[in-house]
């Protein structure tokens, strides 16, 4: 029997954000990505890539990384009455759904003295945590769901252990000129690139349109 396809999965918070938003109002589907379903879509894409029956292919790890607004911080960016309970509520429902899914979530502090506000350290921290599951041998491929180049430094070290590196990456723009787009040296520095916009805009075959289809989830 086949030895196991190990997985795991790492998600740049950010970035998954900008691509469910996408399609949540600026494509024809008009739904959000599902993480169940992009987690099974991954799985069922590097046993493809890997050579492996799906089977034997397995998600053993899976990480997401954001900043976060602290609660002063929120209240001071308040818009609203009812801005702090909604926000606080959506993180809630957020956090639901990745537990659900057995995704580990890693949060850090939005600096809100940058103008504009930006993330603090998260980058390094997901990449210092992808390495440590490769380099101690805890997966076989790191599936990485990103865009950033400043990827890439991440991407040759895992190379360099012998393990395999699968970016997960979306390239497209909305008619209203809303852009999601990667680092054509973060794919091409990979093992593996999986184009997630051609594929849920072509997909080939029963096996591609069932996967696109449980890709999205109405909310």
């Amino acid at each position: 029997m086949a030895e196991q396809t190990r997985i795991a999965v790492m998600i740049d918070g950010s970035y998954f954000n900008r691509v469910s938003n996408y399609y949540k109002f600026e494509h024809s589907t008009g739904r959000r990505v599902s993480m169940t379903g992009l987690l099974e879509l991954i799985r069922r894409a590097t046993a493809d890539m890997e050579d492996v029956p799906a089977v034997r292919a397995r998600v053993v790890a899976a990480h997401y990384f954001r900043g976060r607004y602290t609660l002063r911080d929120l209240e001071d960016r308040a818009r609203s009455p009812s801005f702090v309970e909604e926000s606080l509520r959506n993180d809630r429902v957020f956090d639901q759904i990745l537990a659900a899914s057995n995704i580990t979530s890693h949060y850090t502090r939005i600096d809100t003295i940058a103008d504009p506000p930006k993330e603090q350290g998260i980058d390094v921290w997901l990449a210092l945590e992808a390495f440590d599951l490769a380099v101690s041998d805890r997966c076989d491929v790191v599936a990485l769901v990103a865009g950033d180049g400043d990827f890439v430094p991440l991407i040759k070290k895992i190379n360099a252990i012998g393990k395999r590196a699968l970016v997960v990456a979306w390239g497209m723009k909305s008619e209203t000129g809303t852009e999601v787009r990667y680092s054509a040296s973060l794919a091409g520095t990979a093992a593996y690139f999986l184009d997630m916009a051609d594929l849920i805009n072509n997909p080939r075959g029963d096996d591609q349109i069932d996967l696109v289809d449980q890709l999205f989830v109405d909310n």
